[in-house]
């Protein structure tokens, strides 16, 4: 089973084990916020939310930025089924397709270049060595000055975290996800991703080298404290 088919196969159960997760949405928001503050909200702001599963990551970004226009990008048909079942602005669009087509994308939608890019637990889930060069593909797409925010899990700089990581895969979501009834399959993968995953210097460095400027990383609170990060950046140069 490919990594989108087992987001597939636990869409249905996703949202309910994300609610059960202690601050996951209130981190969520938290992020969401950081990119407002770096856009210029005047008029209808377009928001590439690039791995927007079921559409969490999407009404945050709505939720604090009202006035704008939210593109949801998910390479699993099943999560976006599941997100495009709710109640969104006329204007939100889902589009089915991997992030490593970008910017070559056949998609009408991504035809307009977006005033802010956000990710959410996006770039782990892409291969180690094609990483770098995802990120430099969406900056094709994005104007000078476009801002970028990455939020995702890394433990990798912190041997307590890892220990913390563990404990909260295996004492409570893989036995939730078992209860609920998503495949533990995915979950599994989770905490391994997240143990393999990029330490913060190393996306750092990824956003760099994909021609970002003005990179910065900062920790979540709670019990993500040193586990969940956000990271902003800038496109550096026009588009191409």
């Amino acid at each position: 089973m490919s990594l989108s088919e087992a987001f597939t196969s636990s869409a249905r159960r996703y949202d309910l084990l994300t609610r059960l997760n202690p601050g996951y949405h209130r981190e969520l928001r938290r992020a969401a916020r950081t990119l407002a503050k770096l856009l210029d909200t005047a008029g209808r702001p377009v928001i590439w939310d690039l791995g927007c599963g079921t559409g969490l990551s999407t009404r945050a970004l709505l939720e604090t930025i009202p006035n704008a226009k939210v593109i949801g990008v998910d390479a699993s048909a099943g999560m976006l089924a599941a997100a495009r079942t709710k109640t969104w602005p006329e204007d939100t669009q889902f589009v089915h397709d991997r992030v490593e087509n970008l910017p070559y994308s056949t998609a009408e939608a991504l035809a307009e270049a977006p005033d802010g890019v956000f990710a959410a637990y996006l770039l782990r889930n892409v291969p180690e060595e094609d990483r770098t060069n995802v990120l430099a593909s969406i900056r094709e797409f994005m104007g000078e000055g476009t801002p970028l925010v990455l939020h995702d899990y890394s433990v990798s700089d912190s041997e307590w975290a890892k220990t913390k990581w563990t404990l909260v895969c295996f004492m409570i979501v893989i036995p939730l996800a078992a209860l609920t009834g998503a495949n533990t399959s995915l979950f599994t993968y989770l905490w391994r991703s997240v143990l393999d995953n990029d330490s913060t210097g190393t996306v750092l460095t990824r956003l760099v080298k994909a021609g970002f400027r003005q990179v910065r990383v900062s920790a979540a609170k709670g019990w993500h404290r040193k586990v969940l990060h956000t990271y902003t950046a800038r496109n550096q140069g026009s588009r191409a």
